[in-house]
């Protein structure tokens, strides 16, 4: 029952589900590369809301993207959530695919907005852009992994340290 309430699982698990999550969608994206208003036409198409539809009011976007940064972000977008989404979840270098997914993650509630149905309080729509969850969460992986370096640094200088003034203590 312990383990249930245990930090060190509760990122472990956090961490192995958004890199299978991102893993996937990058996936999916492949699949729906080329199909109308699929993840492709989307890239091409789509204006920038930054906060949101109409926020502030008569506010419709900026862009599309020019095409030569949307045709290498359209095609490199999905593979860089396959590969990165596989790094994270499998625990290498979690700092530095982290902080990508992050930036990754951050281009994409630029594209929807941040309050992508335009009101917080809308009718059977997202009031928020959810993908600001999955960029928190991804700092608190980052943050534990850093945490967990630290402290593990702090043991091996101890040991060395005990070992040391035990060696001196022989003398």
């Amino acid at each position: 029952m312990n383990y249930l309430f245990n930090l060190r699982a509760a990122v472990i698990a956090n961490r192995i589900t958004l890199g299978v999550f991102f893993f996937f969608s990058g996936i999916a994206n492949y699949l729906n590369f080329g199909i109308p208003n699929g993840f492709y036409q989307t890239v091409l198409t789509q204006k920038l809301q930054i906060i949101g539809p109409n926020i502030p009011p008569g506010w419709e976007g900026i862009g599309p993207l020019p095409a030569l940064i949307a045709v290498p972000y359209g095609w490199l977008l999905p593979l860089a959530e396959i590969v990165l989404g596989a790094l994270f979840a499998l625990n290498y270098w979690v700092r530095w695919t982290g902080l990508l997914l992050i930036l990754m993650t951050f281009s994409i509630v630029l594209a929807f907005g941040i309050i992508p149905a335009g009101s917080l309080v809308p009718n059977a729509a997202e009031s928020f852009n959810k993908n600001i969850l999955f960029m928190t969460l991804i700092w608190v992986c980052i943050a534990y992994e850093a945490h967990e370096q630290k402290m593990s640094r702090r043991r091996t200088r101890a040991i060395e340290e005990s070992n040391l003034m035990t060696s001196n203590h022989d003398m």
